[in-house]
């Protein structure tokens, strides 16, 4: 099975456990020019849609740049869905706005320590994967 399938398999078996767990598809340009139908949860969506109207990003390059920078055999929506991902834990470590006062599923902080200083870190991987 290849991984596009993969991840729509695990986007559905999500969806199975959770009825609240929904993914819809929007449509960009990919660097051909043709239409490329990308799936995410709606909650990813929402974070998109902040982002852009904050002037943050402009999700349309985002999905030239992952097609251009693609990672292994990872499909163009779960690569956005990671990049997505970590974008908001970002935020909350830097103490940047975020669009909910809700840590990002799968955010864990840890301490750091190099020499005599002591650093939180975070990011452990998405809750959110197959």
């Amino acid at each position: 099975m290849n991984m596009h399938l993969k991840y729509m398999q695990w986007l559905r078996e999500r969806n199975a456990i959770d009825p609240s767990f929904t993914t819809t598809s929007r449509t960009y340009k990919n660097i051909a020019g043709t239409d490329e139908l990308i799936w995410l949860p709606n909650s990813y969506w929402d974070y998109v849609d902040w982002m852009e109207e904050r002037g943050d990003i402009n999700f349309a390059d985002w999905v030239i740049h992952c097609e251009e920078n693609p990672h292994e055999d990872v499909s163009i929506s779960n690569l956005l869905l990671y990049w997505l991902w970590q974008d908001e834990c970002s935020r909350w470590m830097n103490c940047l706005p975020t669009p909910s006062t809700k840590h990002p599923a799968g955010l864990k902080f840890w301490k750091a320590t190099y020499g005599d200083r002591v650093w939180t870190a975070g990011y452990a991987g998405p809750v959110e994967s197959y």
